[in-house]
């Protein structure tokens, strides 16, 4: 457990996060910030996070939303200590509570309409495609073969009616991750594109999606990570900074 990296972030809203991570396999990325940054909890929300990694976005959450409630998922045995040691050391022991569990069987093991959010960063990358990562960790990260996409919209099954789903996926897959949410009773409300650049194509999408509501979607403004010269943008700046 000695072995890895301390890193430290500060995400608007949340303050100081300080993150224990491996110094080889998977480490989050931008993808859970700006999901972090895009989620709206209320007061009292019970918050289940399946495929929670280190615990960067339940951590974030539970420090701009303090009386909100989380459970962190991670069945990755080195990754769940590592999410252990980062609720304590950010002290958050009574704000979330760490499980190992595979999360294609969580419908079987808790109780139905318990959540009144899900937040998620699922493997974006199909089975059978893409690179393969010398990493079991990252390569369980990065690829669905784990629990495919349809796995993890399944857990739609834990959320209150109005309940929110809250993900971030490529946007090359976005017509499919939309298709398949509707497919599962969660109704797209709010969706933002992420581009690399002003003039390059969206990369992720970040939505938000409601169990059980009516259609009607709100496209949000776009947001670009980068300037032209290569910095964050004025946007990103706010949102997120390497300290």
């Amino acid at each position: 457990m000695s072995e890895g990296t301390d890193d430290s972030i500060v995400l608007r809203g949340a303050g100081l996060v300080s993150i224990r991570q491996p110094k080889k396999g998977f480490r989050f990325t931008l993808d859970s910030l700006l999901l972090a940054d895009f989620c709206r909890i209320r007061p009292r929300d019970r918050v289940l996070e399946p495929g929670a990694g280190t615990g960067i976005i339940s951590i974030v959450l539970a420090k701009k939303f303090p009386s909100a409630r989380f459970v962190a998922d991670e069945i990755e045995p080195q990754t769940y200590r590592l999410l252990c040691l980062n609720i304590e050391r950010n002290r958050l022991l009574n704000a979330i509570t760490p499980i190992e569990w595979d999360l294609r069987y969580l419908n079987r093991s808790m109780v139905s309409e318990t959540f009144d959010v899900i937040v998620a960063n699922p493997p974006y990358i199909k089975q059978g495609t893409g690179r393969t990562s010398p990493s079991p960790a990252r390569q369980s990260a990065r690829h669905d073969q784990a629990a495919v996409l349809a796995a993890w919209l399944n857990l739609q099954g834990l959320l209150k009616n109005k309940g929110r789903f809250f993900l971030v996926f490529p946007a090359n897959r976005g017509a499919e991750v939309l298709s398949h949410l509707r497919e599962n009773n969660l109704e797209p409300k709010r969706v933002r594109s992420v581009h690399p650049f002003v003039d390059k194509p969206a990369s992720l999408l970040l939505i938000e999606s409601v169990k059980g509501a009516g259609i009607g979607l709100e496209v949000m403004p776009p947001l670009v990570v980068h300037e032209s010269q290569g910095r964050y943008s004025d946007e990103m700046r706010e949102i997120y900074e390497a300290s």
